[in-house]
């Protein structure tokens, strides 16, 4: 039985043809290629569909013309419901107003909480800065993930957190934390990062770590940037992989494309990779688009409840 579910969201990676504009093709990334059974990360890289391993494709577009767009697809990942067609097209960076209450309702932390797992069981990873919370007061401008974990009592993590090892900073090594934010915080590795991650999903049922530096470089259609970001994930996964147990299972994935090309600045149609890495993977095999993640996440924790 899967004991825990780690879950890292990778903002804005699709899987695209490989080719110079792909820095998925274009760069070596072992850790990358092994959560795709040895393959890099491309539109041709067959889906692996074993017992305790799954990389396949999903549909980030829901049938829905236009550009996929972070707001309504973290909406549709995170809860399991149609948020395109509930606000009528593809929207972002925000929630839209019509689907925060599924959000806050529906997600997988409040399905979780409904199936009967206890919120202080279910862990949002990231560490967010005061003047986070100073522009949600002001503004209410709550992002996907922050505004479902607060909407099911999961705590938001803070600088004291990440002072004491308990929070990942958004670029995993705390190196910008440092710069723009507290000059004396002591930046570390992704791979104490990832030793963090682990120690931290060991006392949850379900933990979650954003990433969305992934996006900003594919928006900046710079190829040294691009690099910079996926080596840096690299080790962290490399280093992830190593510290999970045998109960255990990473999810891995993405709300759209953006990143796999650097041609464009804006976001693709291309499908998003799945990873589902350890016990209860194969849970994962017949995934389709964004819609079938989060269910699959609640039947493996609370039953297939709520």
């Amino acid at each position: 039985m899967t004991e825990r579910v780690v879950f890292v969201f990778l903002d804005g990676v699709g899987l695209g043809p490989g080719g110079a504009d792909n820095p998925f093709s274009a760069l070596d990334l072992p850790a990358f290629e092994q959560l795709a059974g040895g393959q890099r990360w491309t539109a041709e890289a067959a889906p692996v569909r074993e017992a305790r391993h799954v990389f396949v494709p999903i549909d980030a577009t829901l049938g829905v013309d236009g550009l996929p767009q972070s707001g309504t697809g973290q909406s549709a990942l995170f809860t399991g419901e149609d948020a395109v067609r509930l606000h009528g097209r593809h929207f972002g960076p925000y929630p839209p107003t019509a689907v925060r209450p599924t959000v806050a309702a529906r997600s997988v932390f409040a399905r979780l909480v409904a199936g009967g797992v206890a919120p202080d069981r279910l862990a949002f990873a990231n560490a967010y800065p005061d003047r986070f919370f100073e522009a949600v007061e002001a503004r209410g401008r709550w992002t996907t993930t922050t505004l479902a974990a607060h909407s099911a009592g999961v705590r938001l993590r803070r600088a004291d957190d990440l002072a004491r090892g308990e929070a990942l900073p958004a670029d995993l090594t705390g190196e910008t934390w440092a710069r723009l934010l507290d000059p004396d915080h002591e930046p570390t590795t992704e791979a104490e990062a990832a030793r963090r991650l682990a120690r931290l999903a060991r006392r949850h049922a379900f933990t979650l770590s954003e990433y969305f530096l992934t996006d900003k470089a594919g928006h900046s259609r710079d190829p040294d940037r691009a690099a910079a970001v996926l080596r840096s994930l690299d080790r962290f996964f490399d280093a992830l992989l190593g510290a999970l147990g045998p109960a255990d299972l990473l999810v891995v994935t993405s709300d759209h494309g953006n990143l796999e090309d650097l041609g464009t600045k804006t976001h693709t149609r291309h499908p998003v990779p799945l990873v589902a890495w350890g016990d209860g993977a194969s849970a994962f095999a017949d995934a389709r688009s964004l819609l079938d993640v989060t269910p699959r996440v609640v039947a493996l924790l609370a039953g297939g409840a709520a």
